[in-house]
């Protein structure tokens, strides 16, 4: 195998699934409507249109593999529509398909309309009957170096997310998300899996915020926003980008993280116990402190809107 369609790869996700990728070997079609982003010759950049079907197809033509990264907030309202689409495209070209969700996602309905959500794209995308193997990724680290969190640790030494005091979480960073995606391509025992996967370490928002203070050398102290704030903060970055409206995206958001506020003793969406997924996908994860020591924490421009997510 030597030739994997990224769509999405412009983005953060989509770089890091590039940079893997070119690490492991492979040789990459990047589907990005910016042009430039990638200078290696082995990455060559390609547009396509999720409401063209025979632009799918060209995307994915002559690929080995496909790796699916949904837009996170643009078109919001056609994006079961894009995934079914994406799907067929695979089924049509019989390539493997490898699609992180973004966020966990239940096997089932659980009532929490975002998770629900996330299930229902899935299921558009294996609707098409492509040979599809899914990661469900819990929470990101790179989620710190956005627009909604890093300035805050930059320049107020504040971690400020909308999860409670004690919240215990397994943050995974885009690399490894990447790493199991790859892992994924050359195993046919993985067809038809969906697979939550995290970090090596279940961390809670003091334990962010004392790493952070290790690493930059001043006191970065974690503060609790409500999830109302967290949502009307997101719409303010986002506004103008997503199809639906201001107040619809503030209560979906605040909804979202109220739910994981106040269920972690039912269901904690971002803790997952990662022996059994490392026994069957011997990867080697990157701690936060590890990964913290990689970034360049300077103050983010301006008109950087790119969007990791999870919760």
């Amino acid at each position: 195998m030597t030739l994997v369609t990224v769509f999405g790869a412009s983005g953060r996700m989509g770089q890091a699934q590039v940079r893997q990728l070119l690490l492991a070997g492979y040789q990459v079609r990047a589907i990005t409507r910016k042009k430039g982003v990638f200078k290696d010759e082995n990455v060559t950049e390609v547009s396509a249109d999720y409401n063209d079907p025979e632009s799918l197809d060209n995307a994915i033509e002559g690929a080995d593999a496909a790796f699916y990264n949904k837009p996170s907030f643009e078109q919001v309202t056609k994006m079961i529509d894009f995934c079914a689409a994406v799907g067929a495209a695979a089924a049509r070209a019989d390539v493997r398909l490898i699609y992180q969700t973004a966020a966990y996602a239940p096997d089932d309905e659980i009532g929490q309309y975002n998770y629900d959500r996330v299930l229902a794209t899935e299921r558009a995308l294996k609707q098409g009957g492509a040979r599809t193997t899914i990661f469900r990724p819990v929470l990101f680290m790179d989620n710190t170096l956005t627009k909604w969190a890093r300035n805050d640790i930059i320049e107020n030494d504040e971690f400020a997310y909308p999860h409670k005091e004690g919240l215990q979480a397994n943050w995974i960073c885009l690399d490894d998300v990447a790493k199991f995606m790859i892992a994924a391509l050359e195993r046919d025992d993985l067809i038809g899996r969906a697979m939550v996967i995290g970090g090596p370490e279940v961390l809670t928002p003091q334990r962010i915020a004392d790493t952070l203070s290790g690493h930059l050398g001043r006191s970065i102290k974690p503060k609790t926003l409500t999830p109302k704030e967290f949502a009307i903060r997101m719409a303010d970055i986002f506004e103008g980008v997503s199809d639906i409206g201001r107040e619809d995206y503030i209560a979906a958001m605040q909804g979202f993280y109220e739910y994981n506020n106040e269920n972690e003793d039912n269901l904690n969406p971002f803790k997952v116990d990662m022996e059994d997924v490392l026994e069957e996908i011997p990867i080697k994860l990157t701690t936060f402190s590890e990964w913290v020591k990689q970034q360049d924490w300077v103050p983010i421009d301006d008109d950087d809107v790119t969007t990791p997510s999870g919760g």
